[in-house]
């Protein structure tokens, strides 16, 4: 997957994800049935329904005026949706040459009916090459907050710490922990705790640059890489990620907001370096910030 078509679908919520695999599964469904339909006037006696003989018949179809209400914002997210425009549009033109031919009586050439099939597979293609990427992003995703979860973490470490050595640059970690976190959970509840890192992770992603990475490490704990950063840079960005997290005011009902801080350990991944050791550093400068008194930004 190309890093701007990345880019583009992880700005998809978790929900939003989920409503276009859904949206997509049914088209699947929608074009069988009518397949089913088109065959049996190609080969039964039935009349071709005039839709289908239409030049628009792809914007009248189910699957059309559903993907004609899609915003242009979602249709950009991923190049193979304006794939699917194209080979949509082709295969219902396919369908109306064969359905025209029929209704003259005339014969079906077998190179017409051959270049239909190939249409319609093509389309077929694409719907299950979307369904899949973003099926992988849900997989890749925690449910909860929508940050990435550790499935490709190590690997996808590795990917930006060679891209770094090739063009001599740093890449940084940052390791983050909230603060007290069990004391929330204990005197709230987890519904409250839940609310608590979906606000975290909302507040990170808004200091984030779009290739940074964010990454829910474990229960309270997210680390965060930061390519191409330099580790003057990754500690001045713990410090407004600091200051951030502790401006937060989360709302827990009838009024009523909590407030939480968190600890922060900076680290650079180093040219000969073994990612698991970065995390490593990055981990140990987060627990030297909660031992110097938490709600502060500690470097390797």
């Amino acid at each position: 997957m190309h890093q701007n078509t990345e880019q583009g679908i992880n700005s998809l919520s978790n929900t939003q994800l989920e409503d276009v695999i859904a949206e997509i599964e049914q088209a699947i469904e929608w074009h069988q049935s009518w397949y089913r339909n088109l065959l049996r006037c190609l080969i039964a006696d039935i009349p071709a329904d005039e839709q289908n003989l239409a030049d628009n018949a792809h914007n009248l179809c189910r699957f059309g005026q559903w993907f004609n209400k899609l915003p242009e914002q979602t249709i950009s997210l991923h190049p193979y949706f304006s794939d699917i425009a194209c080979a949509h549009q082709k295969m219902h033109q396919g369908a109306k040459v064969l359905l025209s031919l029929k209704e003259s009586k005339s014969v079906i050439p077998a190179n017409l009916l051959d270049q239909f099939h190939a249409d319609l597979d093509r389309l077929r293609v694409l719907f299950d090459t979307l369904i899949d990427e973003f099926s992988e992003l849900l997989h890749t995703r925690d449910p909860l907050t929508g940050a990435s979860n550790r499935t490709n973490l190590v690997e996808n470490l590795q990917k930006e710490h060679e891209l770094c050595k090739r063009k001599s640059l740093s890449c940084a970690l940052i390791m983050i922990d909230l603060d007290h976190f069990k004391q929330v959970n204990d005197e709230f509840g987890h519904a409250v705790g839940d609310k608590v890192l979906i606000a975290l992770v909302k507040c990170i992603k808004s200091h984030l640059r779009e290739y940074d990475q964010l990454y829910r490490y474990g229960g309270e704990e997210f680390l965060v890489c930061l390519p191409q950063t330099e580790l003057e840079g990754a500690k001045s960005l713990s410090e407004r990620l600091r200051a951030g997290v502790e401006a937060l005011k989360i709302e827990i009902g009838k009024g009523k907001h909590i407030n939480v801080t968190g600890s922060f350990g900076v680290a650079l991944i180093n040219a000969d370096d073994d990612i698991e050791a970065a995390i490593e550093r990055a981990d140990e400068a987060m627990y030297q910030a909660k031992k110097s008194g938490r709600n502060r930004v500690c470097v390797a």
